[in-house]
């Protein structure tokens, strides 16, 4: 099999985004008591009524972590929170900039079989897999998504379409909040789950 192979080398290039990337994005010309000017949270899409209003897992927190934390503290993404932990790509993730991830609902993991998602999971670099399929190097938000195609984690391509401000990727998972921010990523809720061929 060439995933041992694609689990190293998804660690590899992350690893080298976050050597390349020079640190968070944050400027530190900001004294003490001086807020930075911070664009305001624009998540939008029927899953976002969904997020906590305040504290862990809401937008305005999630603008505050880094993906594995943000992505921890949703209760609404708590399976996609497990796939994270057990794929060891977290620290990885954290530490590298300029990504999007396409996050799925718990629920997007019972629309399978659940055979079918439990050996994927269960499989030595499965997570990774799984999890490298929903990961795109670079960020892009909902104006990009329009007949976007992206370069995955994985070395694979998934592709967005638009139609009437509702966004689909690879045809039938349907983005149900977009443009959720992280301190370091900008994150799509999804719908299904995105399957690796």
């Amino acid at each position: 099999m060439h995933r041992t192979t694609l689990t190293a080398g998804c660690a590899a290039l992350l690893l080298s985004l976050a050597a390349c990337s020079g640190g968070n994005g944050q400027s530190e010309e900001h004294g003490p008591g001086v807020e930075a000017d911070v664009e305001p949270v624009r998540a939008f899409g029927p899953g976002c009524a969904d997020f906590p209003d305040t504290g862990p897992g809401s937008l305005s927190a999630m603008a505050d972590r880094t993906l594995s934390t943000a992505i921890a503290d949703n209760p609404l993404l708590g399976r996609l929170a497990e796939v994270l932990e057990r794929s060891g790509l977290g620290p990885d993730l954290d530490t590298a900039d300029d990504m999007t991830l396409f996050a799925p609902v718990d629920d997007a993991f019972d629309m399978y079989p659940t055979p079918q998602i439990q050996g994927l999971l269960d499989s030595p670099d499965g997570p990774a897999h799984l999890l490298g399929h929903h990961v795109v190097l670079g960020e892009f938000g909902s104006a990009d998504l329009d007949g976007g195609s992206f370069d995955t984690l994985n070395g694979d391509r998934i592709r967005a379409t638009a139609n009437e401000g509702e966004y689909t990727i690879d045809g039938y998972a349907p983005v149900v909040c977009a443009d959720v921010r992280t301190d370091n990523a900008t994150v799509h809720v999804v719908g299904m789950l995105l399957i690796p061929s």
